[in-house]
């Protein structure tokens, strides 16, 4: 078997196990398979460590590590349990305004603080808010679900794709923010119509109990200097500095002026991702240069003509495919070198984020969100099921897809 056979056979290997780890015969997490599939492109597939460690994006990790620690310090000061029982808390008359009003939470509140936060500190918070209005769950958890990962496409703090996109595009902050923000707010929208559609006999009626507790307390000195930091990475963000530095020095700013100890906000981090990050960088390298790769990506080259409606399909379409196979994330990597010689490669790069975006809401494997919102209802003692989802998800996928293509042929093609 030739070199370039087992570096292929290692990638296909590892994507299989990433997209359906429920074929292991024990239970490994997303992180724990990218370490493993990494670590047998070096052995098996003999990539070399030097052509491994440049293969892994420094400052796609440093930009998420910076706000994984925005985000922890913001969850320590209570800011998102705050914000969010203070809108629930007062707009219980239906349950038509509380879909809305949580909806348009968990999506504006993802484009700033990564949609996998919002899902993990929204689920557990949203169950004690309906559970003494005896309300269905599962209209809400996918309000949570859908809105956070659609929201999140906004900005490029919102999901891990957008990070690597934003990164290795060079589009701005700001530029990136004012592009998706239209597609982004049109598929809240859409959310909210596909759920109050679905859900109209179980949303009907107003709420005659009382609305739930207090919000949890705030810890105000701790919240305003997150917010005054944060505040000031966006305004650097904004003014074209580059995001890597950006988000390395506002986590040391947080750490250093937050007046707490540092440990307990980094023992919490989501360092597994970090791990999932670099080794799928070092999975995607090991095949870069593969001819079966380099064929598909002559096929995708071949396949746009520079037309932007036809180009943006074609891109949507790509996506929805793979990150239903493979997961968001690993499908823009996939993508990642092919973009640069495309035809109007800043307009693909702007559809590749949406696209690969709301494609995560067909199923509910397509995002780590989702997942993140059905285990912490199971923990709870709720259920969100597959059937449940896709009864949802393929509808607003579809509609915020065919939305969010027009809504950036019109505004960034060219």
């Amino acid at each position: 078997m030739t070199l370039p056979t087992v570096r292929l056979l290692v990638f296909v290997l590892a994507y299989v196990a990433l997209a359906f780890p429920m074929l292991l015969r024990v239970r490994v997490s997303r992180a724990a398979i990218a370490a493993a599939g990494a670590a047998a492109m070096l052995l098996v597939g003999r990539l070399s460590p030097r052509a491994a460690y440049a293969a892994i994006d420094g400052d796609v990790l440093v930009f998420l590590f910076g706000v994984l620690v925005v985000a922890g310090y913001l969850e320590r000061a209570g800011v998102f349990e705050w914000v969010a029982g203070t809108l629930l808390g007062r707009v219980t008359d239906t349950p038509h305004r509380l879909l809305a009003v949580l909806i348009g939470a968990a999506g504006l509140t993802s484009a700033l603080c990564m949609n996998d936060t919002i899902c993990l500190v929204l689920t557990p918070l949203v169950l004690a808010t309906i559970r003494p209005l005896r309300l269905p769950p599962t209209p809400y958890l996918l309000g949570v679900a859908l809105a956070a990962n659609v929201g999140s496409a906004m900005a490029i703090t919102g999901n891990p794709q957008n990070m690597i996109i934003g990164l290795a595009s060079h589009i701005g902050f700001a530029a990136f923010l004012a592009a998706l923000a239209l597609p982004a707010l049109g598929g809240l929208v859409i959310v909210y119509g596909v759920l109050a559609w679905l859900f109209r006999r179980e949303l009907s009626g107003v709420l005659a109990l009382p609305p739930p507790a207090a919000p949890p307390v705030l810890d105000r000195r701790l919240a305003a200097t997150v917010v005054v930091v944060f505040s000031g990475m966006l305004l650097g963000w904004v003014v074209g500095a580059p995001l890597a530095l950006v988000s390395l020095v506002g986590a040391a700013a947080i750490s250093l002026l937050g007046g707490r100890n540092p440990m307990p906000v980094l023992a919490r981090l989501d360092w597994s991702l970090l791990v999932f990050f670099a080794g799928l960088f070092v999975i995607v390298g090991g095949v870069r240069d593969v001819a079966f790769v380099q064929q598909g990506t002559a096929a995708a080259v071949h396949a746009l003509n520079g037309t932007p409606l036809r180009d943006a399909t074609v891109v949507s379409g790509a996506m929805l495919v793979l990150s239903n196979l493979v997961s968001n994330v690993p499908a823009v990597l996939l993508w990642r070198h092919v973009v640069p010689a495309l035809p109007d490669a800043r307009f693909l790069w702007l559809v590749l984020a949406m696209s690969s975006t709301f494609a995560g809401n067909f199923t509910l494997l397509g995002s780590l969100a989702s997942l993140i919102v059905a285990e912490r209802a199971r923990a709870a003692g709720a259920e969100l099921t597959f059937g449940d989802f896709l009864k949802a998800g393929i509808p607003v996928t579809l509609l915020t897809m065919a939305w969010g293509i027009g809504a950036l042929v019109l505004t960034a093609g060219r």
